[in-house]
């Protein structure tokens, strides 16, 4: 994730950065996390990003990939 000032944050700390810009109780649960070393929260975010299927599901009917034929209709 890019931010407005140009930072590139990955994995836990682009959640984190996230969660701060959502505001209200988010901002804090965000602060909460942000005191966990890296390496920990980093841990946790693989984690759940191997088997986040199996916790909230995979639907195939979104972000559908377009054929070829028809992705020449769009333009780039």
């Amino acid at each position: 994730m890019l931010t407005d000032t140009g930072s590139l944050l990955v994995r836990s700390d682009a959640f984190i950065h996230i969660l701060r810009r959502l505001g209200g109780g988010w901002r804090f649960l965000a602060g909460v996390i942000d005191v966990i070393p890296r390496p920990l929260r980093d841990l946790a975010y693989d984690f759940i990003a191997r088997i986040r299927y199996r916790i909230f599901g995979k639907r195939d009917d979104l972000c559908p990939v377009l054929p070829p034929d028809l992705r020449k209709r769009f333009d780039p």
